[in-house]
C-alpha cells in the first residue's frame, strides 16, 4: 500500500508526531509512506519575519495544488485543512474518488483566541464531509467533528525507543522546564510569576524554556535560561528537566489540545506539573507522574512540592510517568490501529460510500 502525507512540514511538531515518526512502523507493515509539506525548514523562524503571512500563505497553496493534481497512492492522509478558511481542495479531491483520512490534532474549527470562526468551521466541516476517515487526537475533537460512523480517536503519541531517560542526573540544580513554540507563551506567561515565586524559595533552582521564540521580558533575568528549540538537541533537553511545566487555561481551544508536553516529559522520566485542562486529565489519570493544577491556580506550592521530593522519590515518580506512557501513548501502543484504519480505508472508494471504520 502507497500512502501520502499531506502536512504542514519536517519540523512542525503535528507533522513529526502525528506523521512522520510512524513511517518506519508502518513501514514494516508494508505501507509505503512519502510527504508532501507546505512549508520548509524555516517554518519555526517564520513567527519572527514581517513575511511571515506571505509565507504561510505560499505554502498553503502550494499544498492545495499538490493535493489537486496528485496521483499513484492508494490512500491519502491529510494532517489538518490545506486552507484555513475554504475547504475546496479537499472538496475537488474527492471528486477523484481517492480513499482520504482526515486528521487533526487541535481545534481547528475556531479561530486563532478560540472564538467561533464561521470561515474555520464551514472548512473543518468541509474536510470532515469529503474524507473518508477522520482521526482526533482526543475525545472532544471527536464530538466537533460530528460523525461518529467514520471517526477515531487516537492520541498524540512519542515514540518511547527514542524518548527515553537520561543514564544519570546531576542533582546539583533543580531545573523546571517547558518546550514548546512561541505560540504557546501566552500560556506559559500566566504561571511565570507563581513559578518564580517558587525559584525564589529553592536553592539553586531556575526555568528553563525551550522553544523556538524567546520570552523578551525575561532575557535579563539570571532565574531565567532560554534555549532555542532546535531537534538534534530536543532530546537532550527534554532529559535536562527536573520538573516539566504544561500550564492551559480553560477554554474551548485548549480543550481541543492532546497533553503532548506532557507526554514528551513523561517518556523520558521527568515529572509533570500540568494544568487539569481537557486531554491532560485522562491523560494524567492513573500515571502517578507527578501533579495537575485547577484552571487559574497557584502554581507555587505544587511546585515546592515536587522540589522537596528526594532525587530518589522524584525519580519514582519520573519512572511511573514512563511505564503510563509506554502502557498507553506509545507509537508501539497504537500503530496497529493506524495500520488498521489505513487498510480498511483503501479499499474504499468515496467518501459517501464510506462504511464505519469502528475501533
Amino acid at each position: 500500500m502507497r500512502v501520502l502525507f499531506f502536512t504542514d512540514g519536517p519540523l512542525s511538531p503535528g507533522s513529526r508526531f502525528r506523521c512522520l515518526q510512524f513511517f518506519p512502523w508502518f513501514e514494516r507493515h508494508g505501507i509505503s509512506c512519502s510527504a508532501q509539506y507546505a512549508y520548509d525548514e524555516r517554518y519555526n523562524d517564520v513567527h519572527e519575519k514581517p513575511w511571515a503571512p506571505l509565507y504561510k500563505a505560499k505554502g498553503r497553496l502550494l499544498r492545495a495544488g499538490r493535493l489537486l493534481v496528485e496521483r499513484g497512492h492508494d490512500l491519502l492522509f491529510l494532517h489538518k485543512t490545506t486552507m484555513a478558511v475554504t475547504g475546496l481542495p479537499e472538496l475537488l479531491r474527492s471528486l477523484r474518488h481517492t480513499p482520504t483520512v482526515f486528521d487533526f490534532d487541535d481545534a481547528i474549527h475556531l479561530g486563532p483566541q478560540g472564538a467561533p470562526s464561521p470561515p474555520r468551521e464551514r472548512t473543518f466541516r468541509q474536510a470532515v464531509d469529503s474524507a473518508s476517515h477522520v482521526i482526533a487526537g482526543n475525545s472532544y475533537l471527536a464530538d466537533a467533528a460530528q460523525a461518529p460512523w467514520k471517526t477515531s480517536v487516537i492520541p498524540t503519541v512519542v515514540d518511547t525507543t527514542r524518548y527515553v531517560p537520561a543514564p544519570t542526573r546531576d542533582g546539583r540544580e533543580l531545573v523546571i522546564g517547558w518546550m514548546g513554540t512561541a505560540s504557546n507563551f501566552p500560556y506559559l506567561r500566566e504561571v511565570i510569576p507563581s513559578v518564580l515565586r517558587a525559584i525564589d524559595l529553592l536553592p539553586r533552582a531556575r526555568l528553563r524554556i525551550v522553544s523556538n521564540g524567546v520570552l523578551p521580558e525575561y532575557l535579563g533575568d539570571s532565574r531565567v535560561e532560554q534555549w532555542r528549540w532546535r531537534e538534534d538537541q530536543e532530546l537532550m533537553a527534554l532529559q535536562s528537566f527536573d520538573v516539566g511545566l504544561m500550564p492551559l487555561p480553560d477554554t474551548h481551544q485548549t480543550r481541543g489540545k492532546c497533553g503532548f508536553k506532557m507526554l514528551q516529559y513523561m517518556s523520558v522520566g521527568v515529572p509533570i506539573l500540568a494544568s487539569a485542562v481537557g486531554a491532560n486529565v485522562p491523560l494524567f489519570e492513573g500515571s502517578g507522574a507527578g501533579q495537575l493544577v485547577a484552571p487559574g491556580g497557584d502554581w507555587t506550592q505544587p511546585l515546592l512540592d515536587l522540589a522537596a521530593l528526594s532525587p530518589s522519590a522524584r525519580a519514582d515518580v519520573g519512572r511511573s510517568g514512563r511505564a503510563h506512557v509506554e502502557a498507553k501513548y506509545a507509537v508501539a501502543a497504537v500503530v496497529d490501529r493506524y495500520v488498521e484504519i489505513f487498510r480498511r480505508t483503501a479499499r474504499q472508494t468515496a467518501p459517501h460510500l464510506a462504511a464505519p471504520v469502528n475501533l
